[in-house]
C-alpha cells in the first residue's frame, strides 16, 4: 500500500511540473503575442533612436580602432566584441551623446592641464572638463536603464571625480574622422529581446583608416514601460 501512494505521489509531482511547464510556455507566448511585434515599425523606431545616438555610438568604434591602430596609423576595428560591455566606453558614449544635443555647457566644469577652472568648452583641447553626477545620471539612465556607477569609471585625477563624471576628450587630431551614418536593415523579437542588423557608415577619412567604407553591426535592446529603447550591447559583424 505504502509503495503504490509513493507511486501516485511520484505521478502527482511529475504531472504538477509538467502543468507548470506548458502554463510558462503559454505565458511567454501570451506575452510575446501582446507584444505584437511589427518589423517595419520596429525599423523605423530604431533607426529613430539610431537618429539621435548613432553618432556618438559610432564614436566608441572610433576611439576602440585609434586604441588599436598598428604601426602605419591604419585603426584596427574591433570586431565580435561588445562596446557596451567596456564601462568606460559607455562613459564617454553617453558624454559624447549629452555633447551633441546640449547647446550649452554651463553644468560642465572645465579645467586647464594644471587642474584651474578656466572658461572653456569641455571639447576645448588641452583641458579636463566634468559634468555633474545627477546631470550626467539622468542621461545614462535613459539609455541603459539603470544608474551610472562612478566608482567604475574613468577619472581625471582631480578633486571632482567623486562628485562629477569625466569627460574622456578623444577628439584631439581626428577631424574629419567619424561615423556618418548608423541606418537598421532589420529587426527580430526573440526571448524578450529585440535584435536589430545595423550598417554603419564611415566618414571619407575614417574609411581611409579602417580600411572600409561600410560595417554590419547587431545591436540588441529591449524597453522600458514607456515604450523607451534601452540598450544592451553593440557588436561588429566580422567582415
Amino acid at each position: 500500500m505504502r509503495k503504490i501512494n509513493s507511486l501516485f505521489y511520484i505521478i502527482g509531482i511529475v504531472c504538477i511540473v509538467i502543468a507548470g511547464y506548458i502554463l510558462i510556455d503559454k505565458f511567454i507566448e501570451d506575452n510575446d503575442i501582446k507584444i505584437n511585434f511589427n518589423e517595419d515599425e520596429e525599423i523605423i523606431l530604431l533607426n529613430n533612436k539610431l537618429n539621435e545616438v548613432g553618432s556618438p555610438l559610432g564614436w566608441i568604434i572610433i576611439v576602440d580602432a585609434i586604441n588599436n591602430q598598428d604601426r602605419n596609423g591604419n585603426y584596427i576595428i574591433g570586431f565580435d566584441k561588445d562596446f557596451l560591455e567596456d564601462y568606460k566606453y559607455r562613459q564617454l558614449f553617453i558624454m559624447e551623446y549629452i555633447l551633441s544635443i546640449k547647446n550649452d555647457y554651463d553644468n560642465f566644469i572645465v579645467l586647464d592641464m594644471d587642474g584651474n577652472m578656466i572658461q572653456e568648452a569641455p571639447t576645448s583641447d588641452f583641458t579636463l572638463a566634468y559634468l555633474e553626477y545627477n546631470e550626467y545620471n539622468n542621461y545614462y539612465k535613459s539609455i541603459f536603464g539603470d544608474d551610472y556607477d562612478i566608482n567604475r569609471g574613468m577619472e581625471g585625477n582631480t578633486k571632482y571625480d567623486n562628485t562629477h563624471v569625466y569627460f574622456d576628450n578623444r577628439r584631439a587630431g581626428t577631424n574629419g574622422v567619424y561615423v556618418s551614418m548608423m541606418q537598421a536593415t532589420s529587426v527580430e523579437y526573440k526571448n524578450g529581446v529585440y535584435i536589430g542588423e545595423v550598417l554603419v557608415t564611415y566618414s571619407t577619412r575614417a574609411s581611409e583608416l579602417v580600411g572600409a567604407s561600410l560595417d554590419a553591426a547587431i545591436i540588441k535592446y529591449t524597453k522600458d514601460i514607456d515604450d523607451n529603447i534601452i540598450l544592451k550591447s553593440f557588436i561588429l559583424k566580422d567582415r
